[in-house]
């Protein structure tokens, strides 16, 4: 007899115990992980110096619509 295939489970990485399907967070959590990095280092203006300094490179706009 042949055994069938069961996906294992991820547990959703803000550690709300969900299981999300197919992804690292279930809906909308994504956005409460990012407001508590962004709560937690003073604002989005640090966060992005923090993320520039870690990586060594500047943090660019990528937006179609030529808005800026």
């Amino acid at each position: 007899m042949a055994r069938r295939y069961r996906a294992k489970l991820k547990l959703c990485d803000c550690g709300c115990g969900g299981y999300p399907r197919g992804a690292d967070y279930m809906p909308g959590h994504d956005l409460s992980v990012y407001s508590a990095i962004v709560n937690h280092v003073g604002s989005l203006r640090n966060l992005r110096e923090i993320v520039e300094l870690y990586t060594g490179k500047q943090v660019t706009m990528n937006d179609s619509a030529g808005n800026h």
